[in-house]
């Protein structure tokens, strides 16, 4: 399994659930000496199963809950299934024993023999050893735990039992083989109820979320308001004289995301819908429904996109549970085994109907962004299979082919108007039904031999079965609306240079009632969409662009129109005012000018070279909006410091000359433009007139130097200029203006460019999944059957849809069983795709376990040898230093033996001396 896709990668989440875990009943406690010898006698009877010497012991001595987990954790960790049943059998048979010396109290033998306490015992007891089964990854284990049979209680999914709930646990660890255990026996992850109320509506709801501003409407605008009497202090008196405990609607941050996690995690997904049995009446179609893999994986993707917005402080964990669930659909997705899986499972709506609705599988991809699912190579299969229609290869088609096609399908276009008026008198049914629709329509004609069928099926008129093909292959209307833009943009061009222009002169000629007519319609049509659609129009940053931009072209033309009105039939522009009706239409009408011929670019989206280039200048424009924003408040800062500063020098003329700050208008222009253009320290500086003191000291220099011929120009043009004033008040100004062009000319415009640097490396790095999600949106654009005829040509579809609905008949109505068979084959799909997902899983797991063992064996065994070779090492340096210590010693008799000798020869030779002597 990819280490990206896997939960249990390290985060600050398994940190929190670390030190959840690390509570008294769970942690390993340090206990004595004597109470640790006196644990493992109790295990070491129980392997020899002397149980009553354990019943005994545990009876007389194990009285502290301490000794009792430290117990339980030893034997779960020896994973002796029976010894571990055995020991929880002995303990709820003995949950509060009594000292055997002193005895104990009536009370505490009373609280022995209360069913309720001696329950409560013993479901801690279970508790503390299925967390420790979990924690362990054992199943075996956990599945001889879970045998013993569990008082009533054992599995509340109360919200103090959730906090430690060890399904949570093996979810949040992908203990797949836990996990399944678990949830055999009931064990269940129960959401707070709030979130469970949001998913549950995400994955009901009859339509898809558009964007982020659409998801907080949806959940909750309006459902949430403040608490005037809590806020104001009413209730205080009643708070303080009431002893009743009062439920608290805070949500644990902590708890709430581990919740979150276990609950959006693959496995437990997986495990929700396979358990889930299929049937044919509506309440096991609705849970069915409810625990859709795909449509709950996508819910909870959405919630933990919205969940990182709202809590900041656990952004990235959220994040990550949310690729975690897109992750899951797409392995989901890799194994279908044929096309025919892949259109079944994207296909799918949630609604009443199927591949006409607007909620299935794939457009809910789609719509809320799930950008790693889109990108997949069978989404994006479906998806040029869906443009291009079937028996259809646009790649294997010569160059000259393609180009040759092009113009055909245009001029093709332009004789639909036609062929769908005729159709108005046919069936009228040839801009909505396709062709393979239209064809399962129809059943075989009955023949004329009786109990014969013809074998040949329904065929259409050919001219009307090639135009209705033609219609219904969307790929070619991205030309044609590629077409009709060039057009509008070409009229555009002539409306605004106006070559047939008469001086002094308003008249309208033939391209600018075109180009009116055309952006008019524009503009009706993204009205329209509003209507129809909602919060998906705005969903498309191109879609809210040129309803701006045919917006300022309907104002600008309207205010033009009016402004020549009022001064028919002349046009002098040049005399009349800037803020003349037609002179401030006519800029209007310009800026959209500019705006319509930049959004032609949108068009290399589709391919794979720019694309990704325009997503990033796209992208950078919101990096550009932030640092504008800090812009603006400084500049309003510091525009209003330095107005103050310079406000009471102005008009003193006498004093000082005049400053280029001497108006709100001339400080708030000249910083504003200094971003752009740093630097004029001339600007902030004030000078004043030199006194008639220091001019009389400047003009006795002068006369010092004969020397000087242009001594007086010198003179005159140093007293004009005046002199710097460098008091406290003046030359802080001084010290703002450098301080102002440092923040915002060094450190704004360098931030800026780290942004724009950073937002462009991501873009990279995900630039095939970035373009494969632009093209994916672009192309679905173009899917209804409205797109067939793009204005100014969609009156002829509202016309041959009023036609439709006048000609709708009973026996057109959905086909409820087809739909319902439909469903059923979708959930049977599922079933066979989840459970291969997770025998998968299960299998990547126990390779995994087996890696994991692999290498402890390895490094166990590495560990042994050198620890063996460590003592060899020490055992060789201490005989080398008794060889050493031999050899030193060996020397010092070698030497000492060469004296003896030298002695004994000595002592020979004068005794034989002595001898001769004597002889003699």
């Amino acid at each position: 399994m990819d280490a990206s896709r896997k939960m249990n990668t390290v985060s600050r989440g398994e940190a929190r659930i670390k030190r959840a875990l690390r509570q008294p009943s769970f942690k390993n406690r340090e206990i004595s000496k004597e109470k640790e010898k006196l644990v493992n006698s109790i295990i070491k009877h129980l392997e020899n199963e002397e149980l009553d010497k354990v019943r005994n012991l545990i009876k007389n001595n194990c009285q502290e809950d301490d000794m009792k987990e430290e117990l339980i954790r030893k034997i779960v960790n020896s994973r002796s299934n029976k010894a571990v049943t055995q020991l929880l059998k002995i303990l709820t048979d003995y949950p509060d024993p009594v000292d055997s010396v002193d005895g104990g109290n009536e009370e505490e033998e009373d609280n022995c023999n209360n069913p309720k306490m001696k329950q409560g015992l013993q479901v801690s007891f279970l508790t503390s050893a299925i967390i420790h089964a979990t924690l362990n990854d054992d199943p075996e284990t956990l599945e001889a735990i879970l045998t013993v049979s569990p008082p009533p209680g054992l599995c509340d999914t109360s919200e103090k039992k959730q906090r430690m709930n060890p399904m949570i646990i093996a979810c949040v660890k992908d203990f797949y083989r836990c996990v399944k255990v678990l949830y055999k026996h009931q064990w269940r992850v129960e959401l707070c109820t709030e979130d469970q109320k949001q998913i549950q509506n995400l994955i009901t709801m009859d339509h898809v979320v558009a964007n982020d501003f659409h998801l907080f409407y949806s959940l909750y605008l309006g459902s949430k308001h403040v608490n005037i009497d809590s806020e104001l202090g009413a209730n205080d008196k009643k708070q303080k004289t009431s002893f009743k405990k009062r439920p608290s609607t805070h949500l644990d941050p902590v708890d709430r995301f581990l919740k979150f996690r276990a609950f959006a995690s693959p496995i437990y997904i997986s495990l929700n819908f396979d358990e889930t049995k299929l049937a044919g009446d509506p309440l096991c179609d609705d849970k069915l429904r409810a625990s859709d893999p795909i449509r709950k994986a996508f819910a909870c993707a959405t919630y933990a996109n919205y969940l990182s917005n709202t809590n900041t402080s656990q952004s990235d964990e959220f994040k990550k549970v949310g690729k975690a669930c897109i992750a899951f659909t797409e392995d989901l997705l890799d194994q279908c085994e044929d096309m025919e899986e892949v259109k079944m499972v994207l296909n799918y709506s949630n609604g009443d109907e199927d591949e006409q609705s607007e909620n299935t599988n794939w457009n809910v991809a789609l719509w809320e962004e799930h950008k790693e699912f889109v990108s997949h190579h069978y989404y994006q299969q479906f998806i040029w299979e869906k443009m291009t229609g079937d028996n259809f290869d646009w790649w294997n088609y010569f160059f000259f082919w393609k180009i040759l096609l092009i113009p055909a399908y245009l001029m093709l276009f332009l004789l639909y108007p036609f062929v769908i008026f005729i159709d108005f008198f046919r069936e009228g049914d040839i801009l909505f039904v396709p062709p393979a629709v239209k064809q399962a329509q129809h059943k075989p004609k009955p023949s004329v031999l009786e109990d014969q069928e013809d074998p040949v099926s329904y065929r259409e008129n050919r001219v009307f079965a090639f135009f209705r093909e033609k219609i219904h292959r969307p790929f070619f209307r991205i030309f044609v609306h590629i077409a009709i833009e060039g057009l509008f943009i070409l009229f555009l061009t002539y409306s605004v240079v106006d070559p047939k222009d008469k001086k002094f002169t308003s008249e309208l000629h033939f391209y600018d009632y075109v180009t009116y007519g055309m952006f008019m319609t524009f503009l009706f049509e993204d009205v329209v969409e509003i209507c129809r659609i909602k919060w998906k129009f705005f969903s498309s940053f191109w879609n809210a662009y040129s309803l701006f931009t045919h917006v300022l072209f309907a104002v600008g033309g309207l205010t033009q129109a009016i402004g020549f009105e009022m001064e028919k039939p002349f046009d002098n522009r040049n005399d009349w005012s800037g803020n003349h009706p037609a002179n401030v239409g006519a800029t209007l009408f310009a800026i959209a000018s500019t705006m319509a011929v930049v959004r032609s670019i949108r068009w290399f989206l589709l391919l794979r070279r720019v694309g990704p280039v325009i997503i990033c200048v796209i992208r950078v424009l919101k990096d550009v909006a932030i640092i504008f924003i800090v812009f603006i408040i400084l500049y309003i800062g510091f525009s209003l410091a330095l107005y103050a500063m310079y406000k009471p020098f102005r008009g003193d003329l006498f004093r000082y000359k005049k400053q280029t700050m001497d108006s709100a208008r001339s400080t708030f222009s000249a910083l504003f433009w200094r971003f752009f253009d740093p630097g004029e320290p001339d600007a902030v500086e004030i000078k004043r007139n030199y006194t008639d003191q220091e001019i009389e000291t400047m003009k006795e220099q002068m006369r010092a130097d004969p020397n000087d011929t242009n001594a007086t120009e010198h003179l005159e043009e140093k007293i004009a200029e005046g002199k710097q004033s460098l008091e406290f008040s003046h030359f802080v100004g001084v010290s703002f203006w450098a301080a102002y062009q440092g923040i915002v000319a060094i450190i704004l415009i360098n931030v800026l460019i780290a942004l724009m640097n950073t937002t462009y490396t991501k873009i990279s790095e995900d630039s095939d999944i970035e373009w494969k999600y632009s093209k994916s949106f672009m192309y679905a654009q173009f899917l209804p059957t409205r797109a067939a005829l793009p204005p100014p040509f969609r009156w002829i579809f509202y016309l041959a849809l009023l036609a439709r609905w006048a000609k709708k008949k009973d026996n057109e109505q959905t086909d409820q069983s087809r739909s319902t068979l439909k469903k059923h084959e979708y959930f049977s799909l599922l079933k066979k795709l989840v459970k291969t997902k997770m025998q998968l899983d299960i299998d990547e797991s126990i390779e995994d376990e087996f890696d994991d063992l692999r290498k402890d064996f390895m490094n166990v065994v590495n560990n042994d040898v050198v620890r063996k070779l460590d003592i060899l090492e020490k055992k060789n340096e201490e005989l080398t230093r008794d060889l050493k210590s031999c050899h030193t010693d060996l020397k010092s008799c070698q030497s000492t033996n060469s004296l003896i000798l030298n002695k004994l020869e000595q002592v020979l030779a004068l005794m034989a001396d002595k001898q001769q002597e004597t002889n003699a």
